[in-house]
């Protein structure tokens, strides 16, 4: 009997990402046990918003956490995508690709982030667009959470399942869509009254950074 080789990828690196998200999630439970309960809420009811008025910010250090968790999350996400879809061909040991990624997709939404808040101080729009970028963030921060065990499931149980990270990126597109009909359905005076605008916006701050991503992600090898 000739003996088989068998190549398996180490999951150490993985392990302490998810562990450090982990520590991401109980910490803030621990030190921001009301505001993470307000958080954990938000489907059912609107206490976050409407409690956090003074603070709408992603720079408070529990919106940051949150933030930061789903960074690093949806980039883990990502890394298996290309991994297991062979969509995009790299050289990098697998730890330098997920930092990679990492790095490339928080950049995009802080710029992001930034030219969002130019916009609101250059048309004095400041308010609109803070109550929209909180709820807009706070949303994905949950959706997030939402779906890491699906991540886990892919890393652990499934590791090559093609079916499982395509449905983990369809769960999450479906997810966003769905909250950002909710807002503008909430707001559709305003989208209405300015529809040219808004669809500017939707073209330029909400899918060119994607589409961004792409191209940086398939133009490295």
């Amino acid at each position: 009997m000739e003996a088989v080789t068998r190549s398996f990828i180490s999951n150490d690196w993985v392990t302490i990402v998810l562990v450090s998200i982990l520590l991401l999630i109980a910490f803030s439970k621990k030190y921001y046990a009301e505001d993470f309960l307000d958080f954990s809420r938000i489907y059912t009811s609107n206490k976050y918003f409407t409690s956090h008025k003074r603070t709408l910010s992603v720079l408070n250090l529990f919106s940051f956490l949150l933030f930061l968790g789903q960074g690093l999350i949806i980039a883990l996400a990502i890394y298996y995508f290309v991994k297991i879809t062979g969509f995009v061909n790299f050289s990098q040991k697998d730890y330098r690709l997920y930092i990679q990624i990492f790095l490339v997709y928080n950049v995009i939404i802080a710029v992001k982030y930034l030219i969002e808040k130019i916009i609101g101080e250059v048309f004095e729009i400041n308010k609109l667009l803070d109550n929209y970028i909180f709820y807009k963030i706070t949303y994905k921060n949950f959706l997030s959470l939402i779906i890491l065990p699906l991540l886990i499931m892919v890393i652990y149980g499934w590791p090559n399942s093609k079916i499982l990270i395509f449905s983990f990126f369809i769960i999450w597109i479906l997810a966003n869509l769905i909250v950002l009909i909710k807002y503008y359905s909430n707001n559709q005076k305003l989208v209405l009254g300015n529809w040219f605008y808004f669809i500017l916006y939707l073209c330029t701050l909400e899918i060119t950074p994607y589409f961004i991503l792409y191209k940086v992600f398939t133009g490295v090898r």
